[in-house]
């Protein structure tokens, strides 16, 4: 979830503002401000970048969002900028974020609030203290309002990778997310019952293939034939296709089984 914080930062603006608390807190000269730490940038950063915001609150997604230009902005000393390759589109948790539901209600309250979460590509700029990672390195990362040219998040909320890929975004949210549910949330054994709604989702797909790596049986409901051959074909051992059949079988299904059940539900 991204955290309250300006939409825009311009750097000049905020390293004057640290430079001048600098000084008069600890009696620094204006020559010793200005030498003071900055971030480590890429070559060639461009002075603006678009991205997707939302200046209020809607009823969807298509409703509130809007392609904007704004001063490209440089990390604080925590942070990095990442020049994004790929960025993951989270249909429930973008459609809460631009209603302002559940985690989000806070945006009711803002004036304006970035879009995206998750995403991949190349630091572009890395805050000065910041020493686990190099501008230049391709990463994961997460809380970066990724539906934009470039993004900032923590240094924390990035994963390196080999190369700034698709996958690697769809690991980084919705595979740990399925991950976390099952063996840290569930603990599930081999041998249990698992039944995962909305399998052939992002987090859905990767709780499928997690839940039978475990040991355990899965039953996985999805709605269409495409989706139901997906997941037969990714080892699925009970595919149910809601489009076609009584719904009821989810559950009547596990009776004929021994094992305890577990719903893994993914909306």
């Amino acid at each position: 979830m991204q955290h309250a914080r300006p939409l825009y930062r311009h750097y000049g603006q905020r390293l004057a503002v640290r430079q001048q608390a600098a000084s008069t807190s600890e009696g620094l000269t204006a020559t010793q401000a200005a030498t003071a730490p900055r971030p480590r940038m890429a070559p060639g950063l461009p002075a603006t970048y678009k991205l997707l915001v939302a200046k209020r609150t809607g009823k969807s997604f298509r409703d509130v969002a809007e392609v904007e230009e704004a001063p490209t902005p440089l990390p604080g000393p925590s942070e990095v900028l990442i020049q994004l390759k790929y960025a993951g589109i989270n249909g429930g948790c973008e459609t809460f974020r631009a209603r302002g539901e559940y985690a989000f209600a806070g945006n009711r309250e803002k004036p304006s609030f970035a879009l995206g979460a998750e995403g991949a590509g190349i630091i572009a700029a890395v805050g000065e203290a910041v020493q686990s990672l190099s501008v230049g390195q391709a990463v994961a990362c997460n809380s970066a309002a990724s539906f934009a040219e470039y993004g900032i998040t923590q240094a924390s909320m990035c994963t390196p990778i080999p190369e700034a890929t698709p996958e690697a975004v769809a690991l980084s949210l919705s595979a740990v997310t399925a991950a976390a549910a099952l063996e840290c949330t569930a603990a599930v054994q081999p041998g249990e019952i698992v039944l995962v709604t909305a399998a052939a989702g992002g987090t859905g797909h990767f709780a499928g293939q997690l839940a039978h790596l475990a040991g355990a049986r899965v039953i996985a409901v999805a709605g269409g034939e495409a989706k139901k051959q997906k997941l037969q074909a990714l080892g699925i051992e009970r595919v149910i296709d809601y489009k076609q059949e009584v719904r009821a079988a989810a559950y009547c299904w596990p009776n004929h089984l021994s094992g305890s059940t577990l719903n893994v539900p993914n909306n």
